[in-house]
C-alpha cells in the first residue's frame, strides 16, 4: 500500500477518526494552539458565527462540533436558542460538553450533544435555522449526502455556514513537511490530503462547487493571515500530531527530519480558511 493511499483512506475512515485521531482532544487541541501565533489574530468561531446574523434566540446545529469551539462561542455569547452538537466521536462530544460548561461558567447550557454520522443526521427536517459545519466536510466520505443533510435539516430561508481550508493554506509548512518526508525515503506530498488541491482531501474552491450543486445562493468570506511562530516546536508538536506522522513506523524519524530543514528563528506559515455561507 503506498503510503499517499493510506493518508487518503485514513482521511475518512471511521474507525480511525473515532479510535485514533479524534479519540481524545489531545490531537486537535495541539494543532489548534498553533493558532496563538497567527498575526493578525483571528477569532475564527467568533467572525464565522457573526456572518449569521442571529439575533440569539435561533436554533443552531454544529455538525462536526469536534472540542465545541464553536458551541464555546454561542454560549459566551450568551445565545438563548437550542443548539445542538453532532460529532462522529464521543471523545470529541466529551470534550465538547467541557468546552460549553466552561464557556457557560457553571450555569446551564442551552447545548445538546448527538453522536452522528454528518451523512445520516438524526434531526427532523427544517429543525434548525442556522446549521454550522466548519473544517469537518474533508473528513466525510459522502460528502455530497452530507451536503443534502445540510440542506434538509436547515428551514427554508436558514442559512448553513461551511468552513474549509484554501489551497494556499499552511503552504510553507506543507513544503517542509513533504521535503522532510522525502528525506527520509517517503513520496513527496503523500501525507497532506485534506488541502492538496485534487486530491483526496476537500479544499475551499472544491468545497464551494459542491455546495452549490445544492443551494441556490452561495456568500464567500476569506480570513487570511499568517503564523509568526518564534521557533521550531510548536511546528514540531503541530506535525507529530498530524494524521501522516502518526501512520509512520517512526514518527520520530520524519519530525527530526523537519527539525534539520527548519530555521534557527522564527517560521512564517501562511493561513487561509473561508466560510462559505448558503442558502
Amino acid at each position: 500500500m503506498s503510503m499517499s493511499f493510506e493518508a487518503g483512506r485514513l482521511l475518512t475512515d471511521r474507525g480511525y477518526l473515532t479510535q485514533v485521531q479524534y479519540r481524545t482532544q489531545h490531537n486537535l487541541a495541539a494543532r489548534q494552539s498553533i493558532y496563538a501565533y497567527q498575526r493578525p489574530l483571528i477569532d475564527l468561531a467568533s467572525a464565522v458565527i457573526s456572518l449569521a446574523g442571529m439575533n440569539g434566540s435561533e436554533t443552531v446545529a454544529d455538525i462536526g462540533c469536534g472540542n465545541g469551539v464553536y458551541l464555546g462561542e454561542l454560549a459566551r455569547r450568551g445565545h438563548a436558542g437550542r443548539v445542538l452538537g453532532a460529532d462522529l466521536s464521543a471523545g470529541m462530544l466529551a470534550a465538547a460538553r467541557d468546552t460549553v460548561a466552561a464557556a457557560c461558567h457553571g450555569g446551564s447550557p442551552t447545548s445538546g450533544l448527538v453522536l452522528s454520522d454528518a451523512a445520516a443526521l438524526p434531526l427532523a427536517d427544517g429543525v434548525a435555522d442556522i446549521t454550522l459545519a466548519p473544517h469537518m466536510l474533508y473528513h466525510v466520505a459522502d460528502r455530497q449526502a452530507a451536503v443534502r443533510e445540510f440542506r434538509r435539516v436547515t428551514r427554508p430561508g436558514g442559512a448553513v455556514l461551511v468552513v474549509l481550508n484554501g489551497s494556499d493554506h499552511f503552504a510553507e509548512l506543507r513544503d517542509l513537511v513533504n521535503m522532510a518526508a522525502a528525506d527520509i525515503g517517503i513520496a513527496a506530498d503523500a501525507g497532506w490530503a485534506e488541502g492538496r488541491a485534487g486530491g483526496p482531501g476537500l479544499i475551499l474552491e472544491a468545497g464551494a462547487e459542491l455546495l452549490g450543486s445544492v443551494f441556490g445562493s452561495i456568500f464567500q468570506r476569506d480570513f487570511v493571515g499568517e503564523l509568526v511562530v518564534p521557533g521550531p516546536q510548536p511546528v514540531l508538536d503541530y506535525v507529530a500530531s498530524m494524521r501522516f506522522t502518526q501512520s509512520l513506523a517512526e514518527p520520530s524519524a520524519l519530525l527530526a527530519a523537519l527539525s534539520a530543514r527548519l530555521p534557527g528563528g522564527s517560521v512564517t506559515i501562511t493561513t487561509h480558511c473561508g466560510a462559505l455561507v448558503c442558502r
